[in-house]
């Protein structure tokens, strides 16, 4: 199983978890009714749900359970006619509010550790689908994000088109002027091309100086718009060289990404700075 598929969260509280302390507070009461032994042979097992709805609710969860306790405890004596007397009750709602404070406190922190770890938890997941020099996603984020979206697409029959993004002559800057400054560069243009896309757009980093831009529910037309934004975007008066493709209804995922590829070496052949409409493959 991949890391981002497992569901790393301990269960919480719902709605269930609270209706089944009420049963049991109910049960337990239903059970002592029936006994009029004055030892009150059942009489902690109001222990039970306190530890239970404290478990889940904390700390507040824990004194209410107590409170209830208490609650059913008075009526069990009413019912049996049982003078328990101030020692009595005062005994009994003194031992239920301990119970309930120790399992709340207990559970506030478990609550902080469980909260602590699914944030780490968050924060290594985000790390294996994070580009780490440009902060866009990588090509995992971009698997994982492009397979649905095509489903999504054969589904509704709306449009779906990508753009292979090549920056050109990188390596000539690379070699030039340092690496520093072709991180620099790639940086730039990732923060401008992001800035370039419409809302539900997904834009990616491959590797080196290659992206690829997700653009969901976009026919050819829109996409070379986008993609002619995206060539007026590139910093330091630079140029890149740009596929686009448009779903044919039956193309793979990987076909669809080649025939991309194919328009953005097109462009790039053709002296680059430009965009190329990749032909469907016959």
């Amino acid at each position: 199983m991949a890391f981002e598929d497992h569901d790393w969260r301990l269960p919480r509280a719902g709605r269930t978890d609270v209706a089944v302390c009420v049963v049991l507070l109910g049960l337990i009461t239903a059970l002592r009714l029936a006994v009029s032994n004055p030892i009150e042979a059942v009489g902690f097992l109001y222990v039970i749900p306190i530890s239970l709805l404290a478990s889940e609710q904390g700390l507040r969860g824990g004194v209410g359970a107590a409170a209830g306790a208490m609650l059913c405890t008075v009526a069990w004596a009413i019912a049996q006619d049982v003078a328990l007397g101030p020692v009595g009750y005062g005994a009994r709602g003194l031992t239920f509010f301990c119970v309930g404070v120790f399992v709340g406190l207990q559970t506030q922190q478990r609550l902080r550790l469980q909260s602590e770890r699914e944030e780490l938890l968050a924060e290594l997941q985000a790390a294996t689908t994070r580009d780490q020099l440009t902060g866009l996603p990588n090509r995992r984020a971009w698997d994982e994000r492009f397979e649905p979206e095509l489903r999504r697409a054969a589904g509704s029959g709306l449009p779906l088109s990508i753009l292979a993004i090549d920056l050109d002559d990188l390596k000539r800057i690379n070699d030039t002027h340092g690496h520093a400054q072709g991180d620099r560069l790639l940086q730039r243009c990732a923060h401008a091309w992001n800035g370039a896309l419409r809302e539900g757009d997904f834009l990616a980093r491959l590797g080196g100086d290659e992206f690829l831009v997700l653009l969901p529910r976009s026919a050819e037309g829109v996409a070379e718009q986008v993609a002619q934004r995206i060539l007026g975007a590139v910093p330091f008066k630079q140029s890149c060289s740009i596929g686009v493709a448009t779903w044919d209804g039956e193309e793979t995922a990987q076909e669809l990404v080649h025939r991309a590829d194919q328009g953005m070496y097109a462009a790039k052949a053709a002296g680059g700075g430009r965009l190329e409409a990749a032909p469907l493959i016959a």
